[in-house]
């Protein structure tokens, strides 16, 4: 089980081996009532700048399938970045409601989130405040927005053409160092713990995780802003799929077929002749994917 506190009594083998310990601080903005302090400058801007908006999103929901599963916490923080420098300014406002799902929430679910049947009871979301913290098409930066756009975007249609960026994917954190990709390691590995599984409390532990790895978060607006380009092996015979694999191909279980994501039109067209080589891919296709259209479900 995780200790709840730092083990004082620890403090003299600490000092006698200090290198066989390691020190875990809170994140600051994961304290309670930090929401008091918003909006709080992280860095101050520089006069002439370009001044971007950005919104980090989480949800909790009561399972994985958009079909069949609803949100049941969506955390949202609204902050001001430097476009020029690439790092977050300031954190200017937030939300952070429940919604009853009209079921009861599964207990594993439960059980993950600490959000309970009566929490959610007769919630609902406030669309006019969704609304408002997402003035402007801010971007949408997710830690997995192929989870959490097509819930999000099934709940509000409306908003289903904003610009998203997604932590994981648009950023390559093997070049900074550690082999994980989950926030509470990427966190973890620099010296700072918080209480996650709570949408709101996730977003802000990645707004400091941003702040801490500028360089990340720099990585993550490029990539959003270049096209990329999904291939997909439509109608392809069942014994080339291990082939497929091999290429570095993935099963949609949406399209019941093959893709595979590349940078350049210039792959795409090679991986279209590869495939002309190995089956009649007439129905195969290449999609051109930019923030508005990259993590959205795929139908």
């Amino acid at each position: 089980m995780p200790q709840d506190s730092f083990p004082l009594e620890r403090f003299d083998d600490i000092k006698k081996r200090p290198s066989d310990f390691r020190l875990l601080e809170r994140i600051p903005l994961t304290m309670p009532g930090m929401e008091e302090h918003f909006p709080l400058e992280l860095v101050p801007p520089i006069e002439g700048e370009r001044i971007h908006h950005a919104v980090f999103l989480d949800t909790e929901t009561t399972g994985l399938h958009t079909g069949e599963d609803k949100i049941i916490e969506l955390g949202m923080v609204r902050c001001t970045y430097s476009f020029d420098r690439k790092i977050i300014l300031s954190i200017d406002s937030f939300y952070d409601e429940f919604e009853d799902p009209g079921r009861p929430i599964p207990f594993e679910i439960q059980n993950l989130t600490h959000i309970t049947d009566d929490m959610v009871s007769g919630q609902a979301f406030n669309e006019d405040k969704v609304n408002n913290i997402l003035a402007g098409r801010p971007l949408v930066i997710a830690h997995n927005a192929s989870f959490d756009r097509p819930f999000f975007d099934k709940r509000f249609p409306i908003l289903s053409e904003l610009s998203w960026a997604c932590s994981i994917r648009d950023i390559r954190w093997d070049t900074f160092g550690g082999n994980g990709t989950k926030l509470e390691y990427l966190n973890m590995t620099r010296g700072w713990f918080y209480e996650a599984h709570r949408a709101y409390v996730d977003t802000l532990a990645l707004i400091w995780l941003m702040h801490i790895e500028p360089e990340a978060f720099s990585m993550l607006i490029e990539n959003a802003l270049h096209k990329t380009y999904r291939v997909t092996a439509v109608g392809s015979p069942y014994d080339i799929k291990d082939k497929l694999k091999e290429m570095g191909y993935r099963f949609n279980g949406n399209l019941h077929s093959w893709s595979i994501l590349v940078p350049t039109k210039e792959e795409a067209d090679k991986q279209i002749a590869a495939l002309q080589s190995m089956y009649n891919a007439s129905e195969a296709m290449v999609e051109v994917l930019t923030a508005r259209n990259r993590y959205k479900m795929v139908r």
